[in-house]
């Protein structure tokens, strides 16, 4: 099942999950399946499951997206909305995916300058630190509130400020999703469209990203009735309307908005006023 939504796991992602299964019913003291076990399991089950070796990174790019992969994904695409009696309705079909923010404002720009000068700078501040925001977009043409992840080691009350997007935010060590804010933000998906859904199945369309098929995130959208499916290997950018359609005019947006706050406060970009400037853009 996980494959077919497009989570193969490895010989260590089934260890590692099986052992977690068995911790919680057997108690923290079990030592974990021996080395050969999963090798024993895929014998066993050899009728329902085969190892395929995996290609170079390059390979996957320049074969992502073929009139095979295309048919494939479509067809499990389709097998997932008629999942349930009724086929899932749009308006319970959602798609997310992770966009990165730069806080400096330095980036290429059409400018005006001296006619006489080969070569105009604009001025920047000196923060490079990226922030990750967790967009979900819905196939009725609506969006969840967004959730935004700052880097950092704990929370600063400095991050508390104007919040016009009214986004949900968490933080991390590196400014990305991790394991931990994977469980978090499906919980906070599903608080924002359970009165929408009135019990009925919610289809979330997701990357490859690990936050998205850990054994808390997956558990938690069984319980909820919420099927998880997950875009072909490398190939988001044809597949994946975020990437498509919404992010490279956020950022556009971004980059006028934060220019704009910097010109009237002359005030760097930080965390303690991100929210603000994200929310107007």
């Amino acid at each position: 099942e996980m494959a077919d939504r497009g989570f193969p796991l490895t010989h260590q992602d089934l260890q590692t999950e099986v052992n977690s299964i068995l911790r919680a019913r057997l108690g923290a003291a079990f030592l974990g399946v021996g080395k050969r076990w999963t090798g024993r399991f895929i014998e066993k089950y050899h009728d329902r499951l085969k190892m395929f070796w995996s290609s170079s990174l390059e390979e996957k790019r320049g074969r992502a997206v073929n009139p095979n992969t295309n048919k494939r994904y479509f067809e499990l695409l389709g097998d997932n909305i008629r999942v349930t009696v009724a086929p899932i309705d749009p308006e319970l079909i959602y798609g997310c995916n992770e966009v990165g923010f730069m806080l400096s404002r330095g980036s290429k720009r059409l400018v005006i300058g001296a006619r006489n000068r080969s070569i105009q700078h604009q001025q920047e501040d000196r923060g490079r630190e990226n922030t990750t925001v967790i967009v979900t977009i819905c196939a009725d043409g609506t969006a969840t509130k967004p959730t935004v992840i700052f880097k950092g080691s704990a929370f600063n009350l400095n991050w508390n400020q104007e919040n016009p997007a009214q986004a949900s935010f968490a933080h991390s060590e590196k400014g990305w999703t991790d394991g931990e804010i994977g469980v978090a933000w499906i919980q906070d998906f599903h608080e924002q469209t359970k009165r929408k859904a009135q019990e009925r199945t919610r289809l979330l369309l997701v990357d490859g990203h690990n936050s998205h098929y850990t054994q808390g995130f997956l558990r938690f959208a069984r319980e909820h009735r919420i099927h998880v499916f997950c875009y072909p290997a490398h190939g988001t950018h044809v597949y994946q309307g975020l990437d498509v359609v919404i992010f490279a005019p956020l950022k556009q947006y971004w980059t006028q908005e934060k220019d704009a706050y910097y010109r009237r406060t002359r005030k760097r970009i930080t965390k303690s006023n991100f929210l603000l400037i994200y929310g107007t853009a």
